[in-house]
């Protein structure tokens, strides 16, 4: 069998606690990890194959995994998160200082320039923190910032004050204990190029414009549906990338992206859960996996009816057989959900056990509801591969097949990726499919991502509004005691499952595929790791 199993120790919330509150030690450059004996060969193309295209190459607005992969190749953060910990450590900020976690000075990397030769410097930050902060900044194009809006909804930065050229002072509205993990989401809180935001307009992060960052590797082309290619950037403050070339190709159909992994035309892959026992026998092929961080979901528009009574909600929770899914779906990679929140996560509740399947008590529930002979309604499904969903057209299938013996008709639709996830967040879906994998290992990421909204404003995704919730999240994300945090968190866990403000499928595990010439990776969660991989066919 080829596979490693990395054992992931999450001491997420302390680590964060710690680096909000204390000044962190300026670093060196990151060095590269120890060559093989045979050294790293330079100038090698790496070709990944993956299941759906980017949505955005700019930071500003991007929010899918399909984005961040290649965004995070090209444009950096302030801080990263330490590989395989949640601990802040300094990126293009060198060093920062707060008494109060309320107003951070950060003392920035010198020597740094943008791909397109803009220095990068305390004026860059501030643009680019101006361009978060604002919705009706001109250089937004009117693209939305969501990311900004759920992570700074409840500590909005108030003010961003350059101090010189490399120190930079920014003020939030209130505390906050997880400010450095925020700032580590280098694929929505990335530094962009002032200059290229202002030439290209609202072609900056498209197919029609480019991206432009300060990471190790630069924009080459964007072939919508088809390729992007990035190349090393020879000019970057790290340690030279041993990669000359990357290239993310989109291959939609499961089956044809494994044939090509085991045919060497691309040297990774991310892969069907179905697949990865064949991946692991073949010699020629290396899985790395990693603990579950990620749970696939089933949501509701709760202004919408019927699914704005509760009774449905668990009728549709009790009528379908989630435990089927596991082995049919993700083998011994994936685990029958509970808590909205993975086991690694701070805050996961274990005392949350799944939806039992109960056919006769979901027809009892829609009786209740005064639906004794169902309802029909559209159910969405992703069009992409995601280690949470990783065959959805045939997970919606199986779900609408057990929804249909209990008198609930389901029709089901997708569309482009982009598309869905906008008509998703404009509260356009009845019900949905949808997943999250963890950005910095902390809950506020997680399940506050989710459900933090002030008391009375519910999102419109999905019009759910429990004001003991949205107090909770609100607390959550200020408090600086760890066990007050897991209190906190646990208690949020226990009333989304009540309301059935969203039924957890599976935590997943995506495991990361190579081909055995690619050497140098090591396992990491929080941060980006192509820089000192390199493609060895000696």
């Amino acid at each position: 069998m080829h596979k490693r199993n990395w054992m992931l120790v999450l001491v997420l919330v302390v680590a964060l606690v710690l680096g909000a509150c204390a000044p962190a030690a300026p670093a060196p450059a990151p060095a590269a990890p120890p060559a093989a004996d045979s050294g790293p060969v330079m100038d090698g193309t790496l070709i990944v194959g993956r299941g759906g295209d980017s949505v955005w190459l700019d930071s500003g607005p991007a929010t899918d995994g399909e984005s961040a992969m290649v965004i995070n190749e090209i444009i950096e953060p302030l801080i990263r998160l330490e590989g395989t910990s949640a601990r802040p450590i300094p990126w293009l900020a060198e060093s920062w200082e707060t008494e109060d976690s309320q107003t951070w000075v950060f003392k920035l990397r010198q020597g740094v320039t943008f791909h397109d030769g803009t220095p990068f410097n305390a004026e860059a930050v501030r643009f680019n923190i101006d361009r978060w902060r604002n919705p009706d900044n001109e250089y937004r194009f009117g693209r939305t910032f969501e990311y900004y809006n759920y992570q700074f909804g409840n500590a909005p930065i108030e003010e961003v004050n350059v101090i010189d050229d490399y120190t930079i002072e920014i003020k939030l509205a209130k505390p906050s204990s997880v400010f450095l993990a925020k700032l580590s989401l280098g694929f929505s809180f990335g530094m962009n190029s002032p200059t290229a935001i202002m030439e290209q307009g609202d072609a900056y992060g498209t197919p029609a414009g480019s991206a432009v960052g300060t990471g190790p590797f630069k924009f080459v082309e964007w072939i919508p549906g088809d390729r992007i290619t990035v190349e090393r950037n020879e000019d970057w403050w790290g340690p030279k990338p041993y990669l000359s070339r990357i290239i993310w190709r989109v291959i939609p159909d499961n089956s044809a992206r494994f044939a090509e992994l085991q045919a060497g035309t691309i040297h990774q892959a991310y892969l069907a859960q179905t697949d990865l026992p064949m991946a692991q026998a073949d010699p020629n092929i290396e899985v790395y996996v990693l603990p579950s961080l990620s749970t696939g979901y089933i949501a509701f528009q709760q202004c919408t009816e019927p699914f704005d009574k509760l009774e449905v909600r668990k009728a549709i929770a009790h009528a379908v057989n989630w435990a089927a899914l596991i082995p049919a779906f993700y083998g011994e990679f994936g685990q029958l959900a509970g808590s909205f929140q993975p086991p690694a996560i701070p805050g996961h509740n274990p005392n949350i056990k799944p939806y039992e399947y109960d056919p006769d008590l979901a027809r009892e529930l829609l009786a209740q509801a005064g639906l004794p002979d169902g309802f029909e309604t559209d159910f969405w499904y992703i069009p992409v591969i995601r280690g949470y969903f990783p065959d959805s057209k045939a997970i919606a299938e199986a779900i609408a097949a057990d929804l249909a013996r209990v008198g609930i008709r389901v029709n089901l639709m997708t569309e482009d990726w982009g598309a869905y996830l906008a008509d998703r967040n404009e509260g356009k879906f009845p019900m949905w499919m949808l997943g999250w994998g963890s950005d910095n290992g902390d809950p506020d990421n997680y399940i506050g991502y989710h459900f933090m909204h002030q008391p009375g404003q519910p999102k419109k995704e999905d019009c759910y509004d429990n004001p003991e919730l949205a107090e909770l999240l609100i607390q959550g994300a200020i408090e600086v005691d760890p066990a007050e945090r897991e209190r906190i968190y646990m208690r949020a866990e226990e009333i989304v499952k009540e309301d059935v403000a969203r039924i957890p499928v599976v935590w997943a595990s995506t495991p990361t595929v190579f081909r055995k010439e690619v050497k140098g990776y090591t396992p990491v969660v929080f941060r980006s790791w192509y820089e000192y991989i390199w493609i060895d066919n000696r």
